[in-house]
């Protein structure tokens, strides 16, 4: 008989219902229910088994173990990424540091860079001689580098080019086998498109014929007296011009790779002028010092007698035309300007005299004719160091001269300027301040010259290279005040009847004092000049070490030289 259904009761309490949701967000517990309502009538138990008799139900070990192996997989990924990234990195840092003295031409920087195994099999005696070697046999000049390509296969491709003084420009790929510990040398990486086994050699097939020196006037320079000493430092400065390119060939091992026909040296031209080199020799006699001439509208030198060039010195009070002209380009003077008379003037606590301790001021131009420290050390300070280290280099200063051998005038950078001492002890030719007589004469030039400074050259083949050291019209005003030096000021010792000269004299403690008696054997006399003041044909610059006054010892050898020159 089938069985009764058993009627419940209105106040038994109803059989719990499923939970609302998804079957397969919740498999294990709708598993559950369905084995445990199996189970229950399978058992002859009432109601729900699952939840009469099936106690607490078991998670699914696989939704634990699944995600934990799929995060251990993950962070094992970015482990060998990160480590494959930072090997990467240093092969590439490998490679900056070698291309880096690759192109410097540093062999020493070079062989550093190499991997330990490569720096044993070629010690650095050895490895030195090899670049050597494969830079004479391409007469190489300098090397550039491209882009580097990032490591793949532990290479990295780089393009170079190699400029050379006889076969061009080189060009080609560098292959830089690389570790993290350095590059894998190999001799080919020495010269582009070198192979294994070749050696570079250049071969010479015709030998060029040589240009001559000679002076303004086409003879040989080599049989003038008083110009061979030059003949060594323009056959240095001048090799390439003079010597032409022989026809060479450049060879990898058997092959050729370029082939140059032969070029005959071009001779050049002194501006030296032999009479007047003669004039400034015998004027410094054997004086410790040095004379220097020049043409003030080309820069043309002619006469360089003593360590006109060689020994820079301070400068002095020749200083303060730069100070002059900065004072007045930057509206901290006028030619109306005056100042207090006194002895000295006190920077940061230091006090600076006046040459012998005498009075002066009065009037701009006044206190120029007579180089008073007490005024235009302040008037240094005013102008500012920025602004007077900028006018400085425009009138040349720190510039590497075309002549050779020629040290350059120096002063130092604004930023090592940093007080009203070290400023003003500047303005007036001392603190670091170092010249040489064309130096300074090329400053003297340039205020002779409307303001435009012609750079000083020795050979009448190099151009002609002009710059704006000043306007004209500060420039007029510098001249003028330079015209009262000579016809009443420290500089009357370089008059020449009949001729305007303007000229500035300089008197350089070697070894500060604080002003007061000067001693001559601790200073430097200075003194330069162009003349004819209002149409310059030529600026002289005297120095004569330990002599004392500039306008006593070196006036007169200018006024000698300027003399010569203008008859």
């Amino acid at each position: 008989m089938p069985r009764r259904r058993r009627r419940r009761s209105i106040f038994a309490s109803a059989p719990p219902r499923a939970r609302a949701g998804a079957p397969w967000l919740e498999p294990g517990l709708r598993a559950g229910r369905r084995s445990g309502r199996r189970g229950g009538r399978r058992g002859g138990g009432g109601g729900y088994g699952g939840y009469a008799g099936g106690g607490r139900r078991r998670r699914n070990p696989l939704l634990f173990i699944v995600p934990l192996l799929l995060l251990v997989a993950v962070g094992g990924v970015v482990t060998l990424v990160v480590r494959h990234n930072r090997h990467l990195d240093r092969e590439r840092a490998a490679a900056d540091t070698f291309m880096k003295a690759y192109v410097k031409r540093d062999s020493a920087a070079l062989w550093d860079s190499l991997d330990p195994d490569s720096q044993k099999r070629y010690p650095r005696a050895r490895f030195v001689a090899q670049m050597k070697t494969a830079d004479d046999a391409a007469t190489t000049r300098s090397r550039r580098a491209g882009e580097q390509s990032d490591p793949k296969g532990d290479r990295v491709r780089v393009p170079v080019a190699v400029a050379t003084r006889d076969f061009g420009t080189l060009r080609g790929t560098l292959s830089l086998p690389v570790s993290e510990d350095g590059v894998r040398w190999s001799p080919t990486m020495r010269l582009p498109g070198l192979r294994t086994g070749e050696t570079p050699r250049r071969r010479t097939l015709q030998t060029a014929s040589p240009g001559e020196i000679k002076t303004r006037d086409g003879k040989d320079l080599r049989i003038d007296p008083a110009l061979s000493i030059f003949y060594k430092g323009l056959n240095t400065r001048y090799a390439d011009r003079l010597h032409g390119t022989n026809g060479s060939e450049l060879r990898f091992g058997k092959r050729r790779v370029a082939r140059v026909a032969a070029t005959p040296g071009k001779s050049i031209h002194s501006t030296l002028r032999p009479g007047l080199q003669k004039t400034a020799t015998e004027a410094l006699g054997s004086k410790l010092g040095g004379v220097a001439v020049l043409n003030p509208k080309t820069g043309d030198v002619y006469a360089l007698a003593g360590i006109a060039v060689s020994a820079p010195q301070p400068p002095g009070s020749t200083f303060k035309i730069i100070t002059l002209a900065s004072a007045l380009a930057s509206g901290k003077a006028t030619p109306s300007s005056s100042y207090p008379v006194r002895t000295s003037a006190t920077l940061s606590g230091v006090k600076l005299a006046n040459a012998s301790n005498e009075s002066c001021g009065g009037s701009l131009s006044k206190s120029f004719a007579d180089s008073c420290n007490s005024v235009f050390a302040p008037l240094g300070v005013a102008v500012g160091a920025k602004r007077l280290v900028e006018r400085a280099e425009a009138f040349g200063f720190n510039e590497t001269p075309r002549v050779p051998v020629a040290k350059p005038n120096t002063i130092p950078v604004a930023k090592d300027l940093p007080d009203a001492i070290a400023v003003g002890s500047a303005a007036i030719g001392q603190n670091k301040d170092l010249a040489t007589p064309l130096g300074m004469a090329s400053v003297a030039a340039a205020i002779g010259n409307k303001g435009v400074r012609a750079k000083p050259r020795v050979v009448s083949e190099d151009p002609v290279l002009k710059n704006r050291a000043v306007s004209a019209t500060v420039a007029g005003q510098v001249r003028d005040m330079m015209i009262g030096v000579v016809q009443g000021g420290t500089g009357t010792a370089a008059q020449i009847p009949g001729v305007t000269v303007a000229g500035k004299t300089g008197t350089a403690e070697l070894r500060f004092t604080g002003g007061g008696a000067a001693d001559p054997k601790n200073t430097d006399a200075w003194f330069v000049a162009f003349a004819p003041a209002n149409d310059p044909k030529i600026a002289v610059g005297v120095m004569l070490v330990g002599a004392g006054a500039g306008g006593k010892a070196a006036a007169p050898i200018a006024k000698r030289v300027l003399a010569a020159a203008l008859s």
